[in-house]
């Protein structure tokens, strides 16, 4: 499975390591939640498969520098849908489709591909939504730069409740508080 993802990474420069840093995130989030060892093992293979979709995209699209046109992010967003149809070819991996197909619904349904809502979107797909948005906001991507971790924190605040779980959003925050608390102390003992 890492060694899938890493080959969906590499397709695509800018996202290098993308799936690894996500289920990082995913993981602390879970773990943060009290998922169980083997609820986290599936967040992990969930993780790390949510891209796979994008092995359909032309590289015309995924490779391209500047800001993608209406047709190509349509084309884009197919990515949850190939990637829920790739899964299915195996029934060893058909408990992985829920989280990849839906981790771009939004919390208030006007996500895709089928606009759930709230508690109806999977509690994986939720999780990685945050923890891949977050990747993305603090990655350089073609057309702009990375931004900050915490304009990045203060982004998914923001979009709690629209485009986040909320109480996943607080998880994360937690967990951010956790790393600056603990970083800080590392350096005073310095």
């Amino acid at each position: 499975i890492k060694v899938l993802a890493a080959a969906i990474d590499a397709r695509d420069p800018y996202t290098h390591g993308h799936s690894a840093r996500v289920s990082q995130l995913s993981l602390k989030i879970g773990t943060e939640i009290g998922l169980s060892k083997k609820e986290l093992e599936d967040l992990e293979a969930a993780c790390l498969f949510h891209d796979v979709g994008k092995i359909k995209i032309p590289d015309s699209i995924l490779r391209k520098t500047s800001i993608l046109n209406q047709s190509e992010i349509k084309e884009m967003m197919q990515h949850v849908e190939y990637g829920a149809e790739i899964l299915s070819k195996a029934s060893s991996l058909h408990k992985y489709i829920p989280a990849v197909r839906h981790h771009h619904e939004w919390y208030n349904g006007k996500g895709y591909p089928d606009r759930l809502r709230e508690d109806n979107i999977p509690l994986f797909a939720s999780i990685i939504s945050i923890a891949d948005a977050f990747d993305a906001m603090t990655s350089d991507r073609p057309y702009r730069h990375a931004l900050p971790e915490m304009e990045a924190v203060r982004e998914l605040i923001e979009l709690s409740g629209k485009q986040f779980n909320p109480h996943l959003v607080k998880v994360f925050m937690r967990i951010k508080e956790k790393n600056i608390i603990s970083s800080q102390s590392y350096h005073v003992m310095q």
